[in-house]
């Protein structure tokens, strides 16, 4: 079965110092086993920069960019990482991005869709709301590409999975007072799913937020494989086996159960308008 080593890179991020967070970057794939190596949301930022975002963003062939692309393919790392980046058609939007610098020199750019807007969070005032899901082929894996609150959507998991995700990644700047819930939410999606779950969230305090950390990689089942510090810097890292998801899937098997009318009638409601 295909064997891999996944990198949960749990720091904290300069906030508006892109050179700084890029070193570091550097540093830790370089040092590192994982074939997979993945940053927190915003990480070559921090989060979020305000009033910067716009000189900050990039499009795919940014300096920044294009130095991740690089280190990817010398190091042959599927390395994944947050930053603001600019539509490549309409001047001023900007998204808050997951990408995915392959070993083979490819990058994948998801735009997220699910932007929280409610108690200390206000990312629909500075981001434009992403309309792709993305799975990522990298060298090591297939990966659905995910960011932060677009965990708590369980439709948006299913279809990377059907799309052939062999786990889900999830980059992450989630405060303390978010913990508990992701904690709850996350061996779920990993186990209605049949996927790996890779979660890399973000330490230290930018403004009022306190970023909790707790990193965490899942097997199929919804076990936990590795877990990372709270509010600290930590890497972690482990070896996983990919073929794990065929025999979740043959001792539950979820995936082959699901019925397309129901989500069907989903869909029907929502359009309806007539949410309780």
């Amino acid at each position: 079965m295909p064997k891999t080593v996944v990198t949960l890179a749990q720091v904290t991020c300069q906030l508006h110092d892109k050179e700084a967070n890029l070193k570091r970057m550097r540093d830790i794939v370089k040092k590192t086993n994982g074939k997979i190596v993945i940053f927190p949301e915003l990480s070559l930022t921090g989060y979020l920069p305000r009033d910067d975002l716009f000189s900050l963003a990039e499009t795919v062939v940014g300096p920044t960019i294009k130095a991740v692309l690089r280190l990817a393919k010398e190091t042959k790392r599927d390395i994944v990482f947050g930053a603001p980046m600019k539509d490549e058609r309409v001047r001023g939007l900007v998204y808050n991005s997951c990408l995915l610098a392959t070993g083979r020199g490819r990058l994948y750019r998801y735009d997220k869709m699910y932007l929280p807007t409610f108690g200390p969070f206000e990312e629909r005032v500075f981001f434009a709301s992403g309309k792709d899901v993305v799975v990522a082929h990298g060298l090591h894996a297939k990966l659905g590409l995910t960011i932060c609150y677009d965990m708590f959507f369980p439709e948006l998991a299913r279809l990377e999975t059907l799309l052939g995700a062999q786990m889900l990644v999830n980059i992450s700047a989630a405060p303390t007072t978010s913990r508990p819930f992701f904690r709850r939410v996350m061996p779920g999606r990993a186990v209605e799913n049949s996927v790996f779950v890779a979660y890399s969230n973000m330490v230290g305090v930018h403004g009022s937020l306190v970023f909790g950390g707790g990193s965490v990689l899942l097997s199929p089942r919804g076990e936990e494989i590795v877990r990372a510090k709270d509010l600290e810097e930590d890497i972690v890292e482990a070896e996983i086996d990919l073929g794990d998801v065929e025999i979740a899937r043959r001792l539950r098997p979820t995936i082959r159960d699901i019925r397309p009318e129901i989500l069907d009638e989903i869909g029907a409601v929502l359009r309806r308008g007539n949410r309780q």
